[in-house]
């Protein structure tokens, strides 16, 4: 069976933000709707039975495709069904795999994004991404990927993390309840120590990345939140991001198997995203701790199934 040519497939993850993915898809339709695009809505089973609302909210729409998922499955396998439903279907030039919580308003960008392919023929195609909350540029990330002995150090400094805060939480949890009612301001501020450490980390990278980055860079690493993939990495990946995490890493481990089989990353100033960041997250886990505690376990198994990877290629 013959699939129907389209150029430009627009790959979102949802899960719980319904207005947030209104925002993203609407300012898609606003800019492209005359454009030979297809937006694919891929479900994460949000328990709030929002991707069936947005099911119904663009029903008439032939311009979309809701995919209810019958599981939360995490970043990498939820993004590969959309990938894997657009690869099946339709003869496809690029995808554009982004967060629910990216903004695009330059009007102009898929004719840039077809103009640096005839340019550089690059398979992944990084934007400038934008966050407005810390005033900060995600691309270019760091030119190689993490090392073996710095993926170690990694999971040492997130195992520390959440053993410190568990023996912390749990000490001053026990003064609360059962012997000494001042602690509750005590345990309150242990518990705004999170956001603290957040802030730090934001600030440390404002530093660095407060300025755009004016000129292209190949092979770096490049930021998760949005990458566009050229037929080239279309052909020749049998999913979009490695299946065998569930949050976190794939940026380093798309790019280490971009690396490994010559299909080239590329940082271009010439398209320009904003990146909302956090709105899924926050609004899925809103006590700050249980949110941390997620990160750090996630990051954790992640970087181990890298560490195997890099180990098993020495």
């Amino acid at each position: 069976m013959e699939k129907t040519s389209l150029k430009f497939g627009f790959i979102i993850l949802h899960y719980m933000a319904l207005e947030m993915t209104k925002q993203c898809v609407n300012k898609l339709l606003e800019n492209f709707s005359t454009e030979n695009i297809l937006i694919v809505i891929v479900d994460n089973k949000s328990p709030n039975d929002s991707g069936k609302e947005l099911q119904q909210y663009y029903k008439d729409n032939k311009l979309i495709k809701v995919i209810l998922h019958d599981k939360n499955d995490g970043f990498a396998r939820g993004n590969n069904v959309g990938f894997n439903y657009l690869k099946q279907n339709y003869d496809i030039q690029f995808m554009i795999v982004m967060n629910n919580d990216i903004i695009i308003e330059q009007k102009d960008l898929l004719g840039k994004i077809e103009e640096i392919y005839q340019e550089h023929k690059y398979a992944v195609l990084g934007p400038s991404i934008f966050a407005p909350k810390y005033n900060l540029y995600q691309n270019p990330g760091p030119l190689n990927c993490a090392t073996i002995e710095q993926t170690q150090k990694f999971i040492k400094t997130y195992k520390e993390y959440i053993s410190r805060d568990n023996r912390n939480y749990y000490i001053l949890k026990i003064l609360h309840y059962t012997i000494f009612w001042w602690a509750k301001p005590i345990y309150k501020f242990f518990k705004s120590e999170h956001s603290q450490k957040r802030i730090t980390t934001s600030t440390e990278q404002k530093k660095q990345n407060s300025t755009k980055t004016k000129s292209n860079v190949t092979d770096s690493v490049l930021c998760g939140a949005c990458y566009i993939f050229s037929k080239d990495f279309i052909t020749n990946r049998e999913y979009c991001f490695d299946p065998h995490t569930y949050l976190y890493f794939e940026e380093q481990i798309l790019a280490y198997q971009c690396q490994k089989n010559k299909l080239s990353m590329l940082y271009s100033p010439k398209i320009e995203v904003k990146h909302l960041i956090g709105i899924s997250t926050e609004e899925s886990e809103i006590d700050n701790r249980k949110r941390y505690l997620t990160m750090w376990k996630e990051n954790i198994k992640s970087a181990k199934y890298y560490l195997k990877i890099l180990k098993n290629e020495k």
